[in-house]
């Protein structure tokens, strides 16, 4: 009984992961792999976003997570009817979609934050030059 329920909730999160990686495939033009290539996105601007954006470190857990899950599932490393987490993820990945859809994602977010005035402003080189500008 309960290995049947643990095939179900696997089998739910194996489908929501697909649609949601072609998903991001989609949105950044690659045939297949969209949550490894919105992973790399967030590890291009890893160090100023982390900083600013404070869901940033546990989006990219999150992604991780379901990835590693998924490639376990889908290489058989694991078995359907082991246990490998709730339906959370899932809602994780629906809740993902809206942000998305809304530009309310991390890289959404990072993208929309200006940096330069920040940079020109920190530090002893930046008040001087402020100064004197």
């Amino acid at each position: 009984m309960l290995s049947s329920k643990n095939r179900v909730v696997n089998e739910r999160f194996f489908d929501a992961y697909v649609l949601f990686d072609d998903m991001l495939a989609q949105k950044f033009g690659v045939e297949e792999d969209g949550v490894k290539k919105y992973m790399e996105k967030m590890k291009d601007c890893y160090t100023e976003a982390r900083e600013h954006i404070p869901e940033w470190d546990d989006t990219f857990k999150r992604m991780q997570h379901i990835r590693t899950r998924f490639t376990h599932l889908k290489d058989g490393k694991v078995a359907f009817e082991h246990f490998q987490g709730k339906d959370e993820d899932v809602v994780w990945m629906q809740v993902f979609k809206e942000k998305l859809d809304a530009e309310a994602d991390v890289l959404s977010k990072y993208s929309k934050i200006d940096f330069s005035k920040k940079k020109n402003e920190k530090g002893f080189l930046g008040k001087l030059k402020k100064l004197f500008s």
